[in-house]
Order: C-alpha cells, then structure tokens, then sequence
C-alpha cells in the first residue's frame, strides 16, 4: 500500500499538513496540490483549528513542482494545471485562519512559493529558499506579487534572475522567514508558536488577519478607516463582552477585598 503523498494531522487548535513523498523532495505534482487545496478546505470549515504548520517529510522541504508531470504535459495543458495552483496560492494566502511554514530543508519553486504565501516562517539552519525557474528556462512570475509583499524589489530581483537559493541566516535577514532554529526543530518550533497564538481570542486573530490581509493592498488612509471599522465589529462580539464582564467582576472582587 503507497503512502499518501499529502498527511494532515489535527490536533486542536492546531493542524499539521505534511507533504510527504520524501524520496522526491515532496514535489507539487497536480494530484498533491488537488489534494491539498481539498484539505484546507476541509480545515477553513473547522472551527476547532486556529492555526495550520505546513512541513515536510524528510529532509526536504519540498522541491517544486513535479517535473516528471511537467514534461508529459504540452504549454496549453500546464497552463490549464497551473490555473489549480493559484487556486491554492489565493487560498493559503487569503486563508481565514493563521499559516506557518515549518521549513525543514530546501524549499524551491513551489515550495518556496507556499513560505511566501504562508503568515510565518520556522526554518531550520539547513533550509535554503530559492527559485531556480530561471535556470530551466521557465519564467518566475506568480511568485513575483507575494515577494513583493515581503522582501525589497532588489533582493528580489537578484532571487529571481540568478535563481540562486538563499540559505536560513538570509533568508532570516531579507524577511522571508521569522527565525531559524537548529535541524530538527522548525515543527516543534512552529508548534509551539502556533500554540501561543491559538491561546488568543480566537475571533480576536481572526479580525486580526483579515486587516492585515486587506489592508496590504489599500491606500494608507483607506486601510486606517477599514481597520477602525473592524475593531468596532470585533468589539460587538459576544466572547469580546463575556471577557470585559469577566474582567469587571474579578476587578469588583478585588476591590472588596482592600
């Protein structure tokens, strides 16, 4: 019996999905990428989940996209596959609930291009990111709108052309990932961040990453109105009113005690 190529473990509040075909540096290929955008469906309709760590198994990130499936597919149909990748490009990166990349190895192509669409980063000392497209002759483009989002247009620029990957301590310092731990520990790393997160109101984060999502594409004054108005959403929840009563009961409390 083969291993599924994509292991999705929930543990709430978190979930755990793994790209696991190790021996091929877990590669994109079309099935994956059905299956994992199937997944995170599943995942957005669970209110149990606050946060969601994508891994590797093994020793690899992952290597892109699946080159094997690429060159038994003609332009026409890889442009018709490619339409099922950017549907998981703007469901990760408009994705409701937080995403993490635990980077665990090199993580190219496609694999670099989920770290950039993910909210935070964990990377082990032996990651490198990278996009190598340039060199096969294919063009880097729908990578180009989330790194402009994340690092300077020069770096990006000298990523891009070059298509030389970058290693961990870089990475680190260009902005693409949060920190860089020892090999081994970039899931029990995320883990725990993700742990410290969901320990948050959930609705809270929620109303937290929609403003930090939208507001990345507006003007600074629109985005300052559009914010004012979630907080003010945010603040009519019912859980927001059951924390201030709370809150108002235990002060009362104390203040009987003085």
């Amino acid at each position: 019996m083969t291993e599924p190529r994509l292991l999705v473990d929930k543990r709430p509040p978190v979930a755990v999905v793994t790209l696991n075909e190790p021996d091929k540096r877990n590669p994109f290929s079309p099935a994956l990428v059905r299956q994992m955008t199937e997944a995170l469906r599943e995942i957005e309709r669970d209110d149990d989940i606050v946060v969601v760590i994508f891994t590797g198994a093994g020793s690899a990130f992952s290597g892109g996209a699946d080159l094997r499936e690429m060159r038994k597919a003609s332009a026409l149909e890889d442009r018709g596959e490619y339409e099922h990748i950017l549907e998981l490009n703007r469901l990760v990166w408009n994705f409701p609930k937080v995403t993490i990349s635990a980077i665990n190895g090199p993580a190219l192509g496609l694999g670099a291009n989920l770290v950039g669409w993910s909210d935070l980063a964990i990377a082990e000392e032996r990651a490198t990111i990278g996009y190598p497209e340039v060199r096969a002759g294919i063009a880097s483009a729908t990578v180009i709108p989330a790194l402009l989002r994340l690092i300077g247009r020069k770096a990006m620029n000298e990523m891009l052309f070059t298509g030389r990957p970058v290693d961990a301590a870089e990475a680190h310092r260009l902005g693409l990932v949060n920190r860089v731990v020892p090999n081994g520990e970039s899931l029990q790393t995320a883990t725990a961040l993700a742990l410290e997160i969901a320990g948050n109101a959930h609705h809270g984060i929620a109303f937290t990453k929609e403003v930090v999502r939208t507001a990345t594409d507006m003007e600074y004054n629109k985005a300052l109105e559009y914010a004012r108005d979630i907080r003010v959403i945010s603040r009519l929840h019912p859980k927001f009113q059951a924390r201030i009563d709370s809150y108002l009961a235990r002060r009362a409390a104390a203040e009987k005690k003085r």
